[in-house]
């Protein structure tokens, strides 16, 4: 019996937000198979002996989510099992609406819990979280001894009901403590608006279902006004990706239809796909929404802001656009996220995310473990960067890259952190320095972009 696959996904880590994708997948198991009887005898035996002669009675379906956990979990950081809660929040956090914090995370060995990145206009971001911080408590309890659904569940919790973190923050040696009042995160995706001098200011916070069609109604709105743009900008920084169709979406604006965006390649032909800016790949209800929007958008001079936080989908879109000479990025070296993750349901209530293949830009290049690198590397701020995170390199047993890139010369041309005790920082903001760099490049005649 062959089951087909619906729900595809780029993930960073196990985040406390999730984005999901649901492009249909090819993607084939043989659950008939007896190739592998063998090799399954050692794992009956196991349950049997624990069964049988643990000290204490032991659930069966304990033993048997334990056992697919460790299977599943120590292939990449990405890859897990999703026991029937895990698997319902994910497929209900799609539409960009959840309960908690508004904190995207990821976990590693020995440090517990590190921040990626708090999401706009939520209790995280207002509390002062900022990416590279460690979260080595919640509710006093050290989050070391915890596993990562633990640690999600304990930061979930009803709208209005506070949580105390306890955060490590580089360059402070005393810990934090930050008491926070749970909501419920609606995520509003886009903001566009026009500065003063017509340049079109983009901010995207990550690729949701909706996130294409309030761009081109934003789009169309500001556009409409017949005001002559000096030049876009597109910001992506800590934006941890999402759907991939949005991601496609959001790229076929400003390149020709049918461009290429992105390529997967992993052991299954059915693993292999080239995604192209049409509306097929990105369009919900099958209509063209990008027909109407005027041809501009594809030629105006363009940056794209990015950082550590950016990832998955957020890298392919901007390496979509300097592969083909769309824009010029700037800011610091992103994640490296370059894994596509399926989930393939195991039953009614539980599922895996496996790692099945890795994407490529349009010019073949693989980001896995290495970023997007800037063509201008600009630090966060005026004094430093400020967002200190760890990326895709750092996590433990990720995916090797076979591509080496020489990541002295990046880390040579980047400054030192600064305090970030000293700094208010606000995307799009007044003294947003990338952004105002990004200006400055634009509004010269001379940068030839």
């Amino acid at each position: 019996m062959f089951r087909k696959l619906c729900y595809v996904i780029f993930f960073l880590s196990f985040f406390f937000f999730i984005s999901i994708f649901n492009i249909s997948s090819n993607f084939l198991i043989n659950e008939n198979s007896s190739v592998y009887l063998e090799e399954l005898k050692k794992i009956v035996r196991a349950f049997a002996i624990v069964k049988e002669n643990y000290v204490k009675e032991v659930d069966s379906d304990s033993i048997i989510n334990n056992a697919i956990s460790g299977m599943i979990s120590k292939l990449d950081p990405h890859s897990s099992y999703l026991n029937a809660e895990d698997y319902n929040d994910i497929k209900a956090v799609t539409h960009g609406e959840f309960g908690g914090l508004g904190i995207e995370v990821s976990f590693e060995e020995n440090m517990g819990i590190r921040v990626i990145a708090p999401l706009d206009l939520t209790p995280a971001s207002a509390a002062g979280i900022i990416s590279g911080d460690y979260i080595v408590k919640i509710d006093g309890i050290p989050t070391r001894s915890m596993s990562p659904v633990e640690a999600i569940r304990m930061m979930k919790g009803n709208p209005g009901s506070p949580v105390t973190l306890t955060i490590l923050r580089e360059g402070t040696k005393d810990h934090i403590n930050l008491i926070i009042f749970r909501d419920t995160i609606k995520v509003n995706s886009v903001n566009c608006n026009l500065t003063s001098n017509n340049i079109l200011y983009i901010r995207i916070t990550q690729f949701q279902e909706n996130t294409l069609n309030d761009m081109v109604r934003s789009l169309q709105s500001i556009v409409d006004t017949n005001i002559k743009l000096l030049g876009i900008v597109l910001d992506l920084r800590n934006n941890p990706g999402g759907l991939l169709s949005s991601a496609i979406g959001v790229s076929g604006i400003f390149l020709p239809k049918g461009s290429l965006v992105v390529s997967t390649i992993g052991r299954n032909i059915e693993s292999c796909h080239k995604y192209f800016s049409v509306p097929e790949e990105y369009s919900i209800d099958g209509s063209d929404h990008l027909e109407f929007l005027p041809s501009l958008l594809k030629s105006t001079k363009m940056i794209i802001l990015v950082n550590s936080g950016s990832a998955s989908a957020s890298e392919i879109v901007a390496g979509a656009m300097q592969d083909h000479s769309r824009a010029k990025i700037l800011g610091n070296k992103t994640f490296g996220k370059g894994s596509v993750q399926v989930i393939i349901p195991l039953d009614n209530a539980s599922a895996i995310k496996l790692t099945t293949s890795l994407y490529f830009t349009p010019l073949g290049r693989s980001i896995q473990a290495i970023g997007i690198i800037p063509d201008y590397i600009v630090n966060d701020t005026y004094m430093g960067n400020l967002f200190s995170v760890k990326t895709e390199s750092n996590l433990y047993n990720h995916i090797k890259n076979d591509k080496n890139i020489d990541s002295d010369s990046y880390k040579e041309s980047c400054d030192d952190s600064c305090d970030s005790k000293d700094i208010k920082f606000e995307f799009g903001g007044p003294d947003d320095f990338q952004l105002q760099k990004a200006i400055s490049i634009i509004s010269d005649n001379n940068q030839c972009l």
